[in-house]
């Protein structure tokens, strides 16, 4: 699997990862010191990374990680689930 650095990342790319990360769709990328009880619920995870120019980093510690999956620079698919969540049959 393709990694991308953060730090070569477009605005477009960076907006798309934060899209990933806060989808529920997979799981977010989380802070390893996040059972350190000071890390907080955050964008749907205890720990959860935000995705910046400067790599992801953790909000509640300095924490950071360079690299996403190459996949999460692009444009977030739709859900194919979600057609099933609103009630309606294919």
């Amino acid at each position: 699997m393709s990694e991308i650095e953060l730090s070569r990342a477009t605005a477009d790319q960076i907006e798309n990862m934060n899209r990933y990360q806060t989808s529920r769709r997979f799981h977010p990328f989380t802070c390893p010191n996040r059972g350190d009880g000071e890390h907080r619920e955050f964008n749907g995870d205890k720990g959860a990374l935000v995705a910046t120019r400067r790599g992801w980093i953790c909000p509640w510690c300095d924490y950071t990680q360079s690299w996403a999956y190459g996949f999460m620079a692009s444009e977030l698919p739709p859900d194919p689930l979600a057609m099933f969540s609103r009630g309606r049959n294919p």
